[in-house]
């Protein structure tokens, strides 16, 4: 009996080791929430931009948040990674025609005539429909498709 109870204290012990050192390193978030377009225009200035448009109760976006937050660890100094709250902000969620959460998409760019999208096949466009990834998505998607932006802002 004290052999078996051992046994679990030492699996539950191993199998939440794991999950403690996530966490903390994820809590020392660096996604910037986004109030207004002129915090995107100021750091498109340095890099591209990945912006999720969701808010705190959806389910997928409870999904995306650790793997954005991880993102932007990953990217700091490479990309900004900015969260819009559709809720907080429905103003500027509706200025991006958003009509589900969560919906991510990476601004390559801007010009007088608006933003410059990039799109996961790695082309530029107007149109940030062709350029958007809704609902959960895996992490090795959303990686690619900046990884290209960040290359094409390096050759401009």
């Amino acid at each position: 009996m004290k052999k078996n109870f051992f046994i679990w204290i030492v699996i539950v012990l191993i199998s939440s080791s794991g999950c403690l050192s996530i966490n903390s390193s994820l809590n020392n978030s660096t996604v910037t929430n986004v109030q207004d377009r002129q915090q995107i225009d100021e750091a498109l200035v340095a890099g591209p931009v990945l912006v999720e448009i969701g808010f705190a109760s959806c389910p997928a976006c409870k999904i995306m948040k650790p793997i954005i937050e991880e993102i932007s660890h990953e990217y700091s100094g490479k990309a900004t990674v900015m969260y819009i709250d559709s809720r907080e902000n429905p103003k500027l969620a509706a200025s991006f025609n958003v009509y589900s959460v969560p919906d991510m998409f990476v601004i390559l760019n801007n010009d007088s005539e608006g933003y410059l999208y990039m799109t996961s096949d790695g082309n530029i466009t107007k149109n940030r429909e062709m350029a958007r990834f809704i609902g959960v998505t895996q992490k090795k998607a959303i990686t690619k498709t900046l990884e290209m932006a960040i290359e094409l802002r390096q050759n401009m």
